[in-house]
Parts: C-alpha cells; structure tokens; sequence
C-alpha cells in the first residue's frame, strides 16, 4: 500500500495517510527508522502499527512507573486500559522486568514490612497485596516467611492506637470489632484486650 502523505500529531505520533484512504498514527521514531515517506510502500501495515504500539507501550509503561511501584499485572492492566494492544503490553511489561523496575515479590517483601509496621495483621497483609496485583504464591511466601507472633503485634497496635479508647465497656466493644475488621483472629484480639486491662488494673494499683 502507497503511502500518499505524513503529518506531525500530537505528543510525538505522526499521521500516515494510505491511498485506499486509510489513517495509520505511528510513532515518529518508528516513521524515521522505517524511512517512510510519501510514495513509499507499505507491505506490511500491522507490523509497523505493532512495533509502534509497543514502543508507545514502553514509554508509557515508564510513565506509570515514575509515579509509583507497580505490580506486574497492575502494569499490564493499566496499559490495557491505555488502549495499547495486548500483546504489546506484554512485550512493555516484560521490558520493564528485564529492567528489573518492576519485581513482584521485591514490591510484596516492601510492601509487607510497611503494612505490617502499620499493624494490619497477615489475614489484611495477604488481601492488600493480592489487591494490588501481587500473585498469591509470591504474597503467601513473604507472609509465611515472617515468624513474629501475631499476638505480640495485636498487643502493641491496642497500646499505641486504641489505648484512649478503652475507657468504657461500649469502647473496648468497637476496639474489638475494629481488629477483627482487620483480620485478627478472635481469641487473639480476647487475650490481647483482656491482657492489656489487667496491665492497667496493674499499674493502677501502684
């Protein structure tokens, strides 16, 4: 197919018009690699369309990583969703591997030492990271591979976020609520509740 004229686009795309009257929008980079230009011939468009699609794909993908870590299916979906073509993003993603910017189980082991810092128990650890794309063999590997009791934990989060609201039995009722809501197990959250109150009964009587 003849190429009949070139026109620069918007953010580095030219258009590439086609005798039959059809518009390809390729990437200008990969317009001057191909040497087109009008009366050029076009054997094969779809090729060019996909080369240039994932180089787009590429760009992008470094975008989004600027901005913020990224699993790699929460990459593959935002390219999607950038209507790059699928294949295309899979050839993106696995660049930004090779890369080594994206890394699922570096983003997982990163992302538990934060959440678990924060208190959230291993039940809210594994549906977060699984929430952000993280596969579940990589998310239940960095949990299991924490050997610090639950309890200890749960132990610390009452004296240092719920302490001031443990001063009525209606209190304590919401506290226990709220650290089941955050997937602590129930006799844990008990002890840990029932231990608290009796260190302070404790102190209380010196």
């Amino acid at each position: 197919m003849k190429i009949v004229s070139l026109k620069d686009k918007r953010k580095g795309l030219t258009s590439v018009l086609l005798e039959d009257g059809c518009e390809l929008l390729l990437d200008t980079e990969i317009v001057i690699a191909n040497s087109l230009t009008p009366g050029a011939v076009l054997d094969d468009p779809d090729k060019l369309l996909f080369e240039s699609d994932v180089k787009r794909a590429k760009s992008r993908a470094l975008w989004y990583l600027s901005r913020g870590d990224l699993s790699r299916k929460k990459l593959h979906e935002k390219l999607i969703q950038g209507g790059f073509m699928p294949s295309a993003a899979i050839q993106a993603v696995e660049r930004m591997e090779e890369l080594s910017l994206i890394d699922d189980t570096r983003l997982a082991q990163r992302l538990y030492e934060y959440l678990s810092e924060s208190g959230a128990s291993k039940r809210e650890i594994l549906y977060k990271l699984q929430n952000k794309g993280i596969p579940s063999d990589i998310a239940k590997q960095i949990i299991e591979a924490d050997e610090s009791s639950e309890s200890e934990k749960l132990k610390k989060l009452i004296k240092t976020k719920y302490a001031l609201k443990l001063h009525n039995e209606e209190n304590v009722k919401k506290v226990f609520a709220a650290l089941i809501r955050k997937g602590y197990n129930y006799s844990d959250v008990r002890e840990a509740l029932k231990a608290y109150s009796e260190e302070l009964e404790n102190s209380e009587e010196f």
